[in-house]
């Protein structure tokens, strides 16, 4: 079992001051030894990921197709990105991306775009242009640069398809609209551009480790459009991301993915983040969306789910778990799911596993009160 005090003593070797009281440094010395000791008996302990690295390394991002388009006016390009998610990067000039349902918005140089999995909308450099689909432009020719349209005013930018484990994936699909519209800063913008024309370099030559390093550059942009996206004014959903990044909240949404098999209660929780039981439950759920014992469990079931898909026992998920058993997992996770944890994971085997999992993204959408 990974500790929970490991991030605890990661931030005070980072941010103890030379000028810490005796009795502070005695206080410090005593929990790194302590930590120390249980590292010494537990080798295979680890400090733990912040829970944003961890769905993320679990999603296991994957490109399938990379372009570069260069269009001129008037053009229009319409996505259906199928079973995959789209990311779409504007390099110079400007569009419009319009949606059923909504209004059009203006995307120009350093705009990203996220378009969920099954989303259609049309790219073009007006919103009431005839689109082409996506795939008669640009099918089989990943790794090129695509010029179509008219003569008129240039608009560059780069499509990428992309998959993952939709299962692994959950928590932070839950969180993101169809769309998400990243309107990147000036640096940030140019550090995007590079990267994408990192990944059509090394599609393009098909050398050594390319595939590699086209994942991990992949996963680079992701993490960077999100990231952004989440810390602008006013898109931060209430959710796990908003609590984890909330001043008095934080800490211990941390020690509580830390160790998700511990018992935790209420009384814990709100003694850990120094607030009474009932001002903790108020705060706790006006930021993350849900009471703290319903957002544990909710989390509970995603990792016993994990656990589940690295093909280790119903039993292992429920040790991991804290659920002790695997009548008690079990239990829990047919509420969760509609599905016994056997038969959920027959059902995964015999499907796609990059294939949505709508069930369990509704979930994770109501644990974030995003429902």
């Amino acid at each position: 079992m990974v500790r929970s005090d490991a991030i605890e003593v990661v931030s005070i070797r980072r941010t103890a001051a030379p000028t810490s009281r005796p009795a502070d440094v005695i206080a410090t010395l005593d929990r790194i030894i302590h930590y120390v000791e249980y590292v010494v008996h537990n080798p295979s302990s680890e400090i733990p990921m912040h829970p944003f690295d961890s769905v993320l390394s679990a999603m296991q991002l994957k490109s399938s197709l990379f372009v570069r388009m260069h269009a001129r006016a008037p053009w229009a390009m319409s996505f259906d990105s199928g079973g995959q998610a789209r990311l779409v990067v504007i390099a110079r000039g400007r569009g419009w991306f319009t949606q059923d349902g909504s209004p059009p918005v203006v995307v120009q140089a350093g705009d990203c775009l996220i378009i969920k999995q099954g989303i259609m909308g049309i790219l073009g450099d007006r919103p009431d242009r005839e689109a082409v689909p996506c795939r008669q432009i640009a099918d089989h020719v990943t790794g090129h640069a695509v010029s179509f349209g008219g003569d008129g005013e240039a608009c560059e930018f780069f499509s990428t398809l992309f998959s993952f484990d939709h299962a692994a994936g959950e928590p932070l699909a839950a969180l993101l609209p169809d769309v998400v519209h990243v309107a990147m800063p000036g640096a940030q913008a140019g550090r995007m551009v590079s990267i994408l024309e990192q990944i059509g370099a090394e599609e393009a030559q098909e050398s050594l480790g390319g595939s590699y390093v086209v994942g991990r550059l992949l996963d680079v942009l992701f993490i960077q459009a999100i990231r952004t996206w989440a810390t602008s004014e006013g898109n931060m959903p209430e959710g796990w991301l908003a609590g984890l990044t909330h001043r008095q909240l934080a800490g211990t949404l941390h020690r509580i993915h830390a160790d998700l098999a511990h018992p935790w209660t209420l009384e814990q929780l709100a003694r850990d983040a120094g607030m009474s039981r009932s001002t903790f439950a108020v705060l706790f759920k006006s930021v993350v969306g849900v009471p703290p014992l319903t957002y544990i469990a909710t989390w509970r079931i995603y990792r016993a789910k994990l656990v589940l898909i690295a093909g280790h026992s119903i039993a292992d998920a429920a040790a991991q778990t804290g659920y002790g058993t695997d009548i008690a997992l079990s239990r829990a996770f047919k509420a969760a799911t509609g599905m016994a944890p056997g038969q959920w994971r027959r059902a995964r085997q015999a499907g796609d596993r990059r294939g949505p999992d709508r069930d369990g993204a509704a979930a994770l959408s109501r644990a974030s009160g995003t429902i």
